[in-house]
């Protein structure tokens, strides 16, 4: 399934909600980047400012953990009833425990990798536990850089490992220059954040996006 994703990454809850609030009836899914401060040198919102999300939209939620020892996040993550708690692999002390936890919380589960982390970083049998691989197409934590296009190469490598049993989800730097490519290369989920937001019109934004994504495949 193609999902065009939109990405949320602030320290301002105002920003925060007023995002959230322009994605009514425009797609199904949001991606909430939280960042601890450890993992990279800024910090956005906290899951306990979004205690209270759940009153404010019926979207399903990826909360993509740029934090450190994400395993540790896991049960507070819970609380806002996600969809999808997805974890950076070099920040774990044992991604099969993370797995393994989220899996047995009843929500999906998803592994991402930051632009220099290499594939062969764990063994393919975790990837295949994954309801979502998530390619980083920049350095995750900051939004706006450019979309480096190693991460293409990552794609193929991770949708020969999965075939057609999971997701394989592209984030950071994704317009429509490169989204086609991500496609053509087994990305079928495409997290997007600044090029998405700058559009005053987001349904036809989100339309020319899964176009693109169509178009590509």
């Amino acid at each position: 399934m193609i999902e065009i994703v939109p990405t949320i990454l602030t320290n301002d809850l105002n920003d925060f909600f007023s995002k959230l609030q322009r994605l009514d009836g425009v797609c199904n899914r949001v991606q909430i980047d939280i960042v601890d401060g450890k993992f990279f040198n800024n910090k956005t919102v906290s899951l306990e400012d979004l205690k209270d999300l759940r009153e404010h939209s019926n979207l399903k939620i990826d909360l993509h953990l740029m934090v450190e020892e994400p395993e540790s996040w896991i049960s507070r993550s819970l609380e806002l009833l996600p969809d999808r708690i997805i974890g950076h692999v070099e920040k774990m002390s044992d991604p099969n425990n993370f797995i393994s936890e989220v899996i047995e919380s009843g929500v999906g589960v998803g592994l991402a990798l930051d632009i220099d982390t290499p594939t062969n970083i764990i063994s393919d049998d975790l990837y295949l536990l994954t309801d979502i691989v998530l390619i980083l197409g920049v350095k995750a934590g900051t939004g706006g850089q450019e979309f480096n296009p190693q991460a293409i190469e990552k794609i193929k490598k991770i949708r020969d490992i999965l075939k057609e049993l999971g997701n394989v989800g592209i984030d950071g730097g994704i317009n429509e220059k490169n989204i086609a490519l991500c496609a053509k290369a087994g990305a079928n989920i495409f997290c997007i954040g600044n090029s998405f937001w700058n559009s005053e019109d987001l349904q036809k934004r989100y339309n020319e996006l899964l176009t693109l994504v169509n178009d590509g495949r």
